[in-house]
């Protein structure tokens, strides 16, 4: 045999032993829990009015501050009795959170309130026009775009709504970006 014959039948050997062998099969680890995307649906779900409430005191924070809302005396007294409870709070459980929500929207002028409702739509918007030019990835199960969304809209972000799962959670009551935002909201209600 030639030295070119030679290469092809040994490049043909190679290549029929290849196909023959059986792929080798690696076991994947089971994807965990409370992580990334796989953060529990239902443990999301149940934290919504303690997201909804941090969202909201972000939001009237922002207004104030732009002097797009302008509570008056009464309104600022209110408020500030509604919102002073979260900086002591041991926890920041999820009814009281809806319960505390209502009750700074009713605080508020019904213009007042659908200023508030349209800075939610419009930051809604962003974290969803975001989202959309985004890849996700997760390297422990399927994307949670609630956890994102809601990680775009919060102060703190994906970390804080991981934390409100907890149930002895109060982001208010310890340093960090939320205790900041109502601390700057109160400020701005006694001024």
């Amino acid at each position: 045999m030639n030295r070119p014959t030679v290469c092809l039948w040994l490049a043909l050997m190679l290549l029929g032993s290849a196909v023959a062998v059986p792929p080798v099969r690696v076991p994947q680890p089971a994807p965990r829990m409370g992580q990334g995307g796989a953060t529990n649906v239902r443990a999301i779900q149940d934290a919504r009015p303690t997201l909804d409430l941090l969202v909201t005191v972000r939001l009237l924070s922002d207004l104030l501050t732009r002097q797009e809302i302008t509570p008056d005396g009464q309104a600022r007294r209110e408020l500030d009795l509604l919102l002073r409870p979260l900086l002591t709070a041991p926890a920041l459980r999820p009814t009281d959170a809806a319960a505390l929500d209502t009750a700074l929207r009713a605080a508020l002028t019904p213009s007042q309130a659908l200023t508030l409702a349209r800075a939610r739509t419009a930051a809604q918007a962003r974290a969803q026009a975001f989202m959309d030019r985004a890849r996700f990835a997760a390297l422990d199960g399927p994307i949670n775009l609630t956890l994102i969304r809601y990680g775009l809209m919060v102060p703190g972000g994906q970390d804080t709504v991981k934390l409100a799962l907890e149930p002895n959670f109060n982001p208010y009551a310890q340093a960090g970006d939320n205790a900041e935002v109502l601390g700057g909201l109160l400020a701005l209600l006694k001024g």
